[in-house]
């Protein structure tokens, strides 16, 4: 991780209730629009750093420290910890520019901004020690109890056991792993915060696509974790998690499954988008290639043919619709945790189902979008290493995510919607 120096100091102190409370210097300042438009301004440098990013299997150390420097894992941290205590749209309009950019960086940001959220829903004294003096908690995350065995001993926990697909846990300073409590009937599921050295990391992402998010396995042999970095997952289902009392901001109290569904759909859409930019530029300078006797190419570029220009709008109408149901979605899920903190009201089974279900149908769009992209680019655009052949990579490979699969979101929405 960068060296604290080089970011902004984060000032320490105790409030009028005695707790103690980290101030970015930015807190009262920064608005969403800057964030966006801090990561509008990277998509140039994200775009020449993808080729590296993929070779690296990891987020590079520089754009990493980019992603620092601009305050971005911040946007759903709580105030009182360093936070800016955003929103979810804003953290999926950062993330759709990134994504433009560099889908990978963009699936590890929103992993690692993402779980500042989730590390709010532990007990108070395990926040204050997550966050740290600086409020730099990263941490990707096996939330659920599948991957994990816990033993009870005195003050805590003994934690073992193996989690896939730890997104960004080369940057990360914490892990998240589920368990079940050993020796527990019914079965007790439980989530852990844990120091990231008391994992060991095992180099073993070697996928087709997303290539630069370093998913990797960790393990983890008998860790000592204790009651204040523990939750039960029943908590987090019924949204009275020991967090949740913590911060008044209804964004604490939003349902995990909500929450995660969208947490990460701005890279997908990111990539829709850059598929557009990157079509749209090679209609300005792609030439066309004359076909019969005469061989050679023309003075005329890819704009001037109808199939083209067809191509690229259907593109371009899939990404931007796409783009607009997320922000939709993300606005509405916060109405939604509003509403029902208003009202001690709680999320129900179906509701949560049609949240994840629309999430899957904007990863469909965007992997529509990218899919036409793709084929009006040509021959050209399958090259290796071809921003347009990553684009096709990265967005096939998020969809198929097991949360964010069209077949799975719908059938279980279908089944809440019915009760059965």
């Amino acid at each position: 991780m960068t060296a604290t120096n080089e970011l902004p100091a984060v000032a320490v102190s105790i409030d009028d209730a005695g707790r103690r409370v980290l101030t970015h210097p930015e807190a009262d300042t920064v608005t969403p629009g800057e964030l966006v438009a801090r990561a509008t301004a990277m998509i140039p440098v994200l775009r020449e750093r993808a080729s590296a990013t993929e070779e690296a299997r990891r987020v590079l150390p520089e754009t990493f420290d980019d992603f620092l420097r601009a305050g971005f894992f911040r946007i759903v941290q709580p105030r009182r910890f360093g936070g800016f205590e955003m929103d979810m749209e804003t953290l999926q309009r950062v993330l759709v520019e990134i994504g433009r950019g560099c889908p990978s960086s963009a699936w590890t940001l929103g992993i690692l901004a993402g779980h500042s959220w989730w590390a709010a829903q532990f007990p108070e004294d395990g926040q204050v020690e997550i966050y740290g003096n600086e409020g730099v908690a990263l941490l990707p995350t096996g939330i659920f109890g599948r991957g994990g065995s816990a033993r009870r001993v005195e003050g805590g926990y003994l934690l073992s056991g193996r989690w896939a697909y730890q997104s960004g846990v080369d940057l990360a300073n914490w892990l998240g792993c589920g368990a079940f409590l050993e020796d527990s009937d019914p079965p007790v599921a439980l989530s852990f915060i844990v120091p990231r050295d008391d994992g060991q990391v095992i180099d073993d992402w070697h996928v087709m696509g997303m290539k630069g998010t370093g998913s990797k396995t960790v393990t983890i042999e008998e860790a000592f974790v204790p009651d204040a970095r523990a939750i039960t997952l029943a908590s987090v289902e019924a949204q009275e998690t020991p967090g949740s009392e913590v911060h008044a901001n209804p964004l604490y109290r939003t349902h995990l499954m909500a929450f995660i569904s969208i947490e990460v759909t701005g890279a997908a859409v990111g990539a829709a988008q850059g598929a557009v930019d990157v079509l749209e530029e090679m209609g300005r300078t792609k030439p066309v290639r004359a076909r019969g006797g005469g061989g050679g190419e023309t003075a005329t570029f890819e704009m001037s043919r109808p199939s083209f220009r067809r191509r690229l709008a259907e593109a371009k109408t899939q990404a931007d619709s796409a783009r607009t149901m997320l922000f939709a979605e993300s606005a509405r899920l916060m109405q939604v945790s509003r509403d029902q903190a208003a009202t001690g009201e709680k999320m129900t089974r179906e509701q949560v189902a049609e949240v994840t279900l629309h999430q899957a149908r904007i990863i469909q769009m965007s992997v529509q979008a990218v899919k036409q992209a793709f084929i009006a680019g040509g021959t050209s655009a399958t090259a290796q290493g071809h921003p347009m052949e990553r684009f096709l990579r990265d967005v096939n490979v998020i969809a198929t995510h097991q949360v964010l699969r069209l077949d799975s979101a719908a059938e279980a929405w279908g089944l809440a919607h019915y009760g059965l």
